[in-house]
């Protein structure tokens, strides 16, 4: 999925939900201190959703125990939302609840879930507003020497000396439909009513996403991986290095423009800030 299901201990569990709630647009925070009638209480993770009309709430209880988590700590945490106010709470934990842990949580505003599990509930959420927007970016940056038309680049392409101007061209012709492709994941941004076909359907698997996008889109390119985080790493990271070799080139990236959407190390980039 997302991220390893088995995180090695609890500041990885922590952290990690903390990440992907920052990556679906929350504003969301680790180690939290509240307040309470009786006091403070602190919490592993507290997230509001800031685009929401009333501000929602969550809080995240993470337990990466061994063992399910039983119904004691359902009753504890039920306290503390109750007396802080959140709307959502969430106990993500390795193994899940307990029967009876399970049983007390329904008709509440708590819900109970492995890591894997929280991981799926998000995974459309975060492959629509990160996955896809961060690879159509980073791709935009190299499609502006690829395209057909761009005025910028051609100014600076006929001040290349002969020698560069070829390597140009052949770097051109090898990268044209990566750089095209790739950009294209922006499309549900830019264009919502763009047809791409499979390419931006949400993937059920992450091999058969290899399989059957990627391998279109970069024959012979083998992708080394087992998360669509790590997957999203190595595709930054192979536009990265094509951007570089054109930079070179000319000496520096030669378009100052920013990006029509963008998303930041956590998260999307609403008004100009990163959430």
């Amino acid at each position: 999925m997302i991220d390893d299901p088995y995180p090695k201990n609890w500041q990885d569990l922590q952290t990690g939900v903390q990440r992907i709630l920052r990556n679906v647009g929350l504003s969301a925070e680790v180690e939290v201190d509240l307040k309470t009638p009786r006091g403070s209480v602190n919490v592993d993770v507290f997230a509001i959703d800031l685009c929401s009309l009333d501000k929602i709430k969550y809080i995240v209880e993470c337990k990466n125990w061994n063992t399910a988590v039983p119904q004691s700590v359902v009753h504890s945490f039920t306290t503390v939302m109750h007396e802080t106010g959140a709307n959502i709470g969430f106990i993500v934990s390795k193994y899940g609840l307990q029967s009876g842990a399970e049983q007390y949580t329904k008709n509440t505003n708590i819900i109970g879930l492995t890591y894997l599990e929280f991981q799926q509930r998000y995974f459309e959420a975060w492959w629509k507003r990160y996955f896809c927007p961060r690879i159509g970016d980073a791709a935009d940056r190299v499609l502006q020497y690829t395209e057909e038309f761009n005025q910028r680049r051609d100014n600076a392409y006929e001040s290349l000396s002969p020698e560069k101007q070829k390597i140009f061209s052949q770097l051109r012709s090898q990268y044209k439909i990566h750089s095209w492709m790739f950009a294209m994941f922006n499309w549900d941004c830019v264009i919502p009513q763009a047809s791409t076909g499979n390419l931006l359907k949400v993937p059920s698997d992450l091999e058969h996403f290899k399989e059957e996008v990627l391998r279109n889109i970069s024959p012979g390119v083998d992708w080394y991986c087992t998360s669509f985080r790590s997957l999203l790493d190595l595709i930054l990271q192979f536009l990265k290095d094509i951007e570089e070799e054109f930079n070179t080139l000319f000496d520096g990236y030669i378009f100052d423009i920013e990006p029509i959407s963008g998303v930041g190390a956590d998260g999307p980039k609403i008004n100009g800030s990163f959430r």
